[in-house]
């Protein structure tokens, strides 16, 4: 039964559209609707005269200064947004922002609001290789707008305790209405449970899915694969989105190419890929979140990934998968694979383990629910229609 609730989702892109943050924005707007009973979307919100205004500064410092200006997390940006939303929200429930870093930093409003994100810009900046190219004076800006949101928001929730460690670490007096909530995988629907197979098969399929090939980890998974076959194992290496450097030719690395998950056919084989795979490998060099990872547990496929950023939260160690320090190599990555190869149990175990995990935590449902029962918690709403 749905929740007699009026929901205001803020969103600056569109909610309809699933090319938009990951798919993000469109998956958590779906799974309000199946259990509240209005979600009224507030976006895409485009304040066109400051933001043309913010790009043109935006390039002229670049060219300039070979400097970024982050406007969209910037008070400018976050006053345009306010006399946007100060009367859009009247009346609502509730307020749901994903990715709401700049609209919700000075939103004054007596409705509550839900801020969800991925990362926290405290503890991005020096992380993610987008964030590093700043100028001085649009770092500040960036970290004074995520202090407005979190002292505003009535609740901030993260995907990982990667995220939220960092927002407490910046602001100890928001400890309090911080809360770790993992996204779910974005699937239309929930795939079969796997069956048991043969492990390990005459050729292993290692599925690697990136869109940028260095930043990925692409070298070290294809030293894995190299490593895995030299140790007698036959492998295969799989890789989607992005094209491998020319140079590697070994047959065994299969340049599946770009797969459009908007596409009914390149979705349908991308799935399939999942469901034939016998481990995903991705020793990314960093990761806020990973909705990958939640996907392969949906197909109960055991991970190989870097231990960093926000992969912990979904990643099991030893459970559902194996972590890895980022300067560990592709050798190390194979004794892990054969250690699999050697004990096929332990693979049959992690598979049901990926499975339950998915199940149990990782759908969008589950973040629903768990939200909900947050703003419950936190007596956010004083009435219901």
């Amino acid at each position: 039964m749905k929740r007699e609730l009026t929901i205001g989702y803020v969103t600056v892109d569109d909610p309809l559209d699933r090319r938009t943050w990951s798919g993000i924005n469109n998956f958590l707007f779906e799974a309000l609707r199946r259990q509240v009973t209005e979600v009224i979307p507030i976006g895409p919100l485009r304040p066109r005269p400051v933001l043309f205004f913010c790009q043109v500064v935006n390039q002229v410092r670049w060219r300039l200064f070979g400097k970024r200006w982050n406007y969209r997390d910037s008070f400018i940006m976050a006053r345009a947004y306010r006399r946007t939303l100060r009367r859009r929200v009247a009346g609502m429930d509730l307020i749901v922002a994903p990715a709401g870093l700049c609209t919700m930093a000075l939103l004054d409003t007596q409705v509550p609001i839900v801020y969800v994100n991925d990362r926290c810009t405290a503890g991005a900046l020096d992380y993610h290789r987008i964030l590093t190219d700043l100028t001085e004076r649009s770092r500040k800006e960036s970290l004074a707008v995520e202090q407005c949101t979190l002292e505003n928001a009535d609740l901030v929730i993260y995907s990982s305790q990667w995220a939220a460690d960092a927002a407490v670490a910046s602001n100890a007096s928001v400890k309090n209405k911080v809360k770790v909530v993992p996204f779910g995988a974005n699937l239309t629907e929930a795939p079969a449970p796997p069956t048991e197979r043969v492990f390990p098969p005459a050729e292993l399929k290692l599925l690697m899915l990136a869109v940028k090939w260095e930043d990925k980890g692409g070298p070290i998974a294809y030293e894995a694969l190299q490593e895995v076959k030299r140790r007698g194992q036959a492998a295969k290496l799989v890789v989607c989105g992005v094209d491998p450097p020319e140079e590697l030719d070994d047959p065994d690395l299969v340049r599946e190419g770009f797969l459009n998950k908007n596409d009914p056919a390149d979705m349908a084989r991308l799935m399939e890929h999942l469901r034939t795979a016998d481990l995903l490998i991705l020793p990314t060099r960093f990761e806020a979140y990973g909705l990958v990872f939640c996907e392969a547990a949906a197909y109960g496929l055991p991970v190989l990934a870097s231990r960093t950023g926000g992969i912990p939260t979904i990643v099991q160690d030893g459970r559902t998968g194996f972590l890895f320090d980022l300067e560990a190599n592709g050798g190390a990555y194979a004794d892990r694979i054969m250690e699999l190869v050697r004990d096929p149990e332990r693979w049959q175990a992690m598979r049901r383990s990926a499975r339950e995990r998915y199940a149990g935590t990782l759908t969008w449902e589950a973040f629903v629910h768990t939200l909900m029962g947050y703003v419950d918690e936190a007596g956010l709403i004083s009435r219901e229609r």
